[in-house]
């Protein structure tokens, strides 16, 4: 019982969010932040305005049609008797192999839970405790169906 109580007060502590451990920053390292912030410029640099300049028109005068992208042709499929049959064929083959990849996996992808595995143990070897009022209860209830 003290063994399931001190793993279920651990897996809690483990999953507290506010638990931010702090970390220490060594001396140099926040000299050497202060340094650089000093050496940083007040005002940022000024923009130079000729670093982008518009492109020269071309001479080619492309005509627009032909900067269009052909497309493929649009190819329409009419479903025949045949090919709805090997449509379904081909989805319980994938279903099939599916089937077969799930069942490879056994019971190398069942987890146990340590923690209930300990707690049915516990309750398969100690008895149940009734209180006096439930013992008293069912005294009573034997002596009715006795009698």
């Amino acid at each position: 019982m003290i063994l399931s109580l001190l793993a279920l007060a651990m897996m809690v502590r483990a999953q507290v969010e506010g638990d931010v451990k702090r970390m220490h920053v060594p001396d140099s390292a926040k000299s050497d932040f202060e340094e650089w912030l000093r050496n940083e410029p007040i005002q940022p640099e000024l923009h130079d305005s000729t670093a982008i300049s518009p492109l020269e028109p071309s001479d080619l005068k492309l005509d627009p049609r032909k900067i269009k992208p052909k497309q493929p042709p649009i190819s329409i499929n009419i479903i025949t008797p045949e090919l709805r049959n090997d449509m379904r064929l081909a989805y319980h083959s994938h279903w099939l192999k599916e089937q077969r990849k799930a069942q490879q996996g056994g019971a190398m992808t069942i987890g146990v839970n340590p923690l209930s595995l300990i707690a049915t143990v516990i309750h398969k070897i100690f008895p149940k405790h009734k209180s006096k009022k439930q013992r008293e209860r069912e005294r009573l209830q034997q002596i009715l169906e006795n009698y």
